[in-house]
């Protein structure tokens, strides 16, 4: 039995070996290319003038909110409750709006990232149709990301989804 599960792991190392030898593999670092590319640091130049003007509004916001909040603490003493409440209310009104806008801006589907995502996305894309034609120019079966860990670039024969979900399925249903 363990000469038979020796003899099995040999065979696996050795076609391992055989497939890495004539498979032609290369790696490139997207991070390294986004970072010294034109377009992006263009992309970027624009990003950061838009987060300026956002950022302004956000601080014209503090502002107005620390003005109302002075302008209530010098007149507390002599305003009326219902005009204590209403300085109140709207110093709290203003804050939320101020919290409001900062999600809406800078949040996890804000107008920051909706730009980042609009401006990136064409240098994406064009870095992906440049990988995939070197890659079929120079005959690599595999290009890897070395910043991601991903694959970038792979050619179609190397795709087992479809037997992987057969196999699945077939497991599934002998359950």
């Amino acid at each position: 039995m363990r000469k038979i599960f020796l003899v099995f792991a040999l065979v696996v190392i050795l076609s391992s070996v055989a497939v890495a030898e004539t498979s032609n593999m290369a790696y490139i670092d997207t991070e390294r290319i986004m970072m010294t590319s034109s377009e992006t640091q263009e992309a970027q130049t624009i990003l950061m003038n838009e987060k300026q003007k956002w950022e302004q509004e956000i601080t014209e916001m503090d502002a107005e909110i620390e003005a109302l909040i002075a302008d209530y603490e010098s007149k507390k003493l002599i305003l009326t409750e219902s005009g204590k409440q209403e300085a109140e209310n709207k110093i709290t009104e203003l804050t939320q709006q101020r919290q409001q806008k900062v999600q809406e801006i800078f949040g996890e589907n804000g107008k920051f990232f909706q730009k980042q995502n609009e401006l990136l996305e064409p240098i994406l894309n064009k870095l992906k149709n440049v990988i995939e034609k070197v890659a079929i120019e120079n005959n690599y079966t595999i290009i890897f990301d070395a910043a991601a860990g991903g694959i970038l670039y792979a050619k179609p024969s190397l795709d087992i989804t479809d037997l992987i979900m057969d196999e699945l399925e077939k497991a599934v249903e002998s359950e």
